[in-house]
């Protein structure tokens, strides 16, 4: 079976209108854009958030991918979820038909996403590259905590000047299963080869946090 012929195909095209994108592209943007391109990813299923703006305004810009791998030079598709529990069942059929998709979406959409990764992405095997952008990040470490070393307690989920979802996200990674890499410099995206490497070599999906601006 290949794309071409995945049944339903014309059905699922339907369904994930493009969504118009208000945010230009960056540079680092672009140099993203050209890594998965190298990479061979095909699509990227997303539902977007203020962080991914820049990375999907530069692969809807229609600018050339470049790069050497098999299929570098041609645009990577753009498709839109309703939601992320959606983006990864959408990705793990793309990758049935025989493509290479990545799931972009934010941390909030992870937690929403669970069931969709244990029982189908993490289920198949499917080697995905899940892109995730963090929310609440820079919130934490502007009052000096680190997200990943604060305990979720009561008071955690009452603060008002935390966004809870920050330290919830990799200990919900490690808890599900799913292996995750850390991109914190858009300047060295080496980490997203990394992931896509561990992914294929595991047959099992695997994480980038994209714990920077690509703005």
């Amino acid at each position: 079976i290949t794309l071409a012929t995945l049944p339903g195909r014309a059905f699922l095209s339907s369904m994930v209108k493009p969504a118009p994108t208000t945010v230009g592209p960056s540079a680092p943007a672009h140099r993203f854009k050209a890594v998965l391109a190298d990479l061979g990813i095909t699509h990227v299923v997303t539902v977007p958030d203020n962080t991914s703006a820049p990375i999907l305004a530069a692969l809807e810009s229609g600018a050339p991918t470049g790069g050497d791998a098999a299929g570098a030079g041609e645009e990577i598709r753009v498709l839109y979820a309703t939601r992320e529990g959606e983006a990864i069942g959408l990705a793990s059929g793309l990758w049935l038909g025989g493509a290479t998709p990545s799931v972009l979406i934010q941390n909030t959409g992870l937690l929403e996403a669970g069931d969709a990764l244990r029982g189908t992405a993490s289920r198949m095997g499917v080697p995905l590259l899940l892109l995730v952008t963090c929310r609440g990040y820079p919130k934490a470490r502007g009052l000096g905590i680190e997200p990943a070393e604060l305990e979720v307690d009561r008071d955690v989920l009452v603060r008002n000047d935390l966004d809870s979802v920050a330290h919830m996200t990799e200990a919900t990674l490690q808890a599900w299963g799913i292996p995750f890499h850390t991109l914190s410099d858009p300047g060295d995206l080496s980490p997203v080869g990394e992931a896509v490497s561990a992914a294929r070599s595991g047959e099992r999906p695997v994480a980038v946090l994209l714990d920077t601006s690509f703005g």
